[in-house]
């Protein structure tokens, strides 16, 4: 056994902000899949990391104010503390600004090189996806998928990757090995894609700062995606011995995102290297915070380590292990966090331990007695063992925890079903017996919940005793007589009273609430037959493009508005002003008789609180709450153009730019 081998990786994330929970949940599973075979006795590697390149990473660092690489650099470290938070066990942690990824990169450019030619590239790109699309790919011919915003068309030099060339070796590929793409539902959208024809790739930017310089051309900058990719192989210093080790990789665990890049271009880049692909790449669903996207903008993205610091890291890690079905896109919550916290760590598990090490050394004087094996306890467990190792081998880790803490249940009902306190009052010989199989499931569990839980099961170990047990040749029955226990803190401390973190964004109930976006006016214009209506197209982030109407053409000029920031009233009903759809109001002020729009600081998408103000989207907000702020309103308007306040001195001070209310 401990000359197999064992390699998973997950997506190495992009360093333009700190991860959020949604990037744990990926984190955390890869570490179950290698903690579990290395617990087997295989020789396990796991290699995770931070992609730092690319032209969303160059705009966030000038945003910032900082170097490229002092930008990235302090956002690693943000990373790998919080997967450190979370006892994630990762063996490799590759930068792409590392000298060894460079070397990598380098070296296998020139090695497909045949497969390379210089050409002029123009299509539509999507900055923060670093993805070139076609108009079929984009909603409505423009708009990207994932990031609901419009992509941006670029027209430069590039050098392309014949990509249209391994099409058939492709499919093949899937056709030979029908879990290389898992599971089965990502698998047929991609096979499908692939039989309508491949363009070959662009990999190579000239109007890119921030990258590796091509190693065909070093007037051109290698292509994130391109390069990236090669992360994989270049933690393993390819094509040295510690690649030939290891590579090919038993697992890659990717978002839904990211699948089209590791499904069907790296392969082909395989293909090309001459080097084998990995043997699955398992796609799993996005995850989503109280029913809603995780998204800076609405201020639900947060540090994995601000949880762990309240609850503890194995039950952030168990909730989002037990709640979350890999195959499909799925919600996770504190509260429900905290139930499993209560329920099946505490009370089930954490009871266990507490219970079954109090009644040994009120019996048994703190030493686990001799006894037999219980049957049904032993069948139960070999039953656990062989289809939870089924589960984590195809990845369904929350049917194995399932089944490993129905296990524990049944350890509690065998407690309660023996009553070994009223076989001690009847000096009755079975208790003996009894206590040892109690010791024996304590020892079992340790191992079996050592991937998912590890520093509580360390913690069973240690109160029991012994060290933590390995799945390699665990038999149940193994524990020895004479066994000291040392009984310690309770494992999980119940949460009595919660008070959560993360605050749902919106209630789904109401819809009156009010949501303020920064938005950019990428072009305005005059609406025709009006003196005082102008039409403005405006980017919205991740809501996407769209079209306002708003009256203040008295006082700028449509070029004036370019390139300008508004505060935008974004969940309104759309209305048509003059015959144009106007989908949305945006925020003025009134100062000395001139509306002025409200310029705020941010990102297109984000979203906009009141300073000083306990506002929240669920809140309704009266003219009145205002005052709160410091700001007397003389006069004020609603209206289907644009929301307009007056200062009771006329001036618009820079903290009432950011300000709540509903229509």
């Amino acid at each position: 056994m401990a000359s197999k081998k064992f390699y998973v990786t997950t997506a190495i994330d992009y360093t333009n902000n700190l991860p959020h929970i949604g990037h744990s949940y990926q984190k955390i599973l890869a570490d179950v899949l290698k903690r579990w075979h290395k617990s087997l006795g295989y020789d396990s590697l796991f290699l995770t990391g931070t992609d730092e390149h690319g032209l969303k990473i160059q705009r966030s660092a000038q945003a910032a104010g900082k170097e490229p690489q002092d930008f990235v650099d302090d956002l690693a470290k943000g990373f790998e503390n919080n997967w450190k938070k979370l006892n994630i066990d990762y063996d490799i942690f590759l930068r792409t600004t590392s000298e060894q990824h460079k070397k990598v990169v380098k070296e296998f450019t020139k090695k497909i090189k045949k497969d390379i030619y210089k050409g002029t590239y123009e299509g539509l790109y999507c900055v923060p996806c670093e993805t070139f699309y076609t108009e079929k790919d984009l909603t409505n011919g423009k708009i990207c998928p994932i990031h609901k915003r419009e992509a941006e068309l670029v027209k430069e030099e590039s050098y392309f990757f014949k990509l249209s060339k391994y099409q058939d070796k492709l499919l093949k590929l899937y056709k030979d090995n029908p879990e290389y793409i898992s599971p089965e539902n990502r698998r047929e959208e991609i096979i499908n894609r692939v039989k309508e024809g491949l363009k070959d790739l662009s990999i190579s930017r000239a109007s890119v700062g921030w990258g590796i310089p091509f190693p065909l051309d070093e007037k051109h900058v290698t292509y994130v995606w391109f390069e990236a990719l090669q992360c994989y192989i270049s933690g393993l210093n390819w094509p040295g011995k510690e690649f030939k080790k290891y590579w090919p990789a038993d697992v890659q665990l990717l978002g839904k995102d990211n699948a089209w890049f590791h499904t069907v271009i790296w392969p082909a880049l395989l293909f090309a290297a001459g080097i084998k692909p990995a043997k699955k790449i398992f796609i799993h669903g996005f995850l989503t915070i109280n029913g809603q996207k995780i998204s800076k903008s609405l201020g639900n993205t947060i540090e994995p380590r601000v949880l762990v610091e309240k609850y503890g890291a194995d039950a952030v890690r168990y909730a989002l292990l037990r709640e979350i079905n890999p195959r499909e896109d799925g919600d996770f919550s504190e509260k429900i966090m905290v139930e499993r916290l209560n329920s099946d760590l505490a009370d089930n598990l954490g009871n266990l331990l507490s219970r079954g090490l109090t009644l040994i050394e009120k019996f048994s004087g703190g030493k686990v007695p001799k006894g037999k094996p219980d049957a049904n306890l032993k069948k139960e467990f070999e039953k656990v063992l062989k289809e939870s190792a089924k589960d984590v081998e195809q990845v369904e880790v929350h049917h194995a925890l399932e089944k490993i803490f129905s296990f524990a249940s049944l350890a509690n009902k065998y407690v309660n079903d023996c009553k070994p306190w009223e076989l001690a009052k009847n000096q009755d010989k079975r208790l003996n017996g009894v206590l040892f199989n109690i010791a024996e499931c304590l020892r079992v569990i340790s191992a079996l919940t050592w991937p998912f839980i590890p520093e509580s099961a360390e913690k069973v170990a240690k109160q029991l005793g012994i060290e933590t047990p390995k799945l390699a040749k665990i038999k149940y029955g193994q524990i020895k007589s004479g066994t000291k226990t040392v009984k310690g803190e309770i494992l999980f401390k119940k949460v009595e009273k919660f008070d959560p973190i993360i605050v749902p964004v919106v209630k789904k109930e109401i819809i009156s609430a009010v949501d303020l976006r920064v938005a950019e006016i990428k072009s305005a214009e005059p609406v025709v037959d009006s003196d005082k209506l102008l039409k403005l197209q405006i980017d919205v982030g991740e809501l996407g493009g769209r079209q306002i109407v708003a009256g203040i053409k008295k006082f700028y000029s449509p070029q004036d508005l370019i390139g300008k920031k508004i505060v935008l009233v974004a969940n309104l009903k759309p209305v048509k002003l003059r015959g144009e759809l106007s989908q949305g109001m945006l925020l003025a002020a009134v100062a000395d008789g001139q509306d002025e729009v409200i310029s705020p600081v941010g990102q297109p998408g984000e979203r906009i609180f009141a300073e000083g103000l306990a506002f929240k989207p669920q809140k309704e907000v009266d003219i009145k709450e205002f005052e709160k702020l410091g700001l007397k309103v003389e006069n004020s308007r609603l209206s289907s153009n644009g929301i307009v306040l007056k200062t009771s001195d006329g001036e618009i001070k820079t903290k009432f730019t950011v300000v709540g209310i509903v229509r």
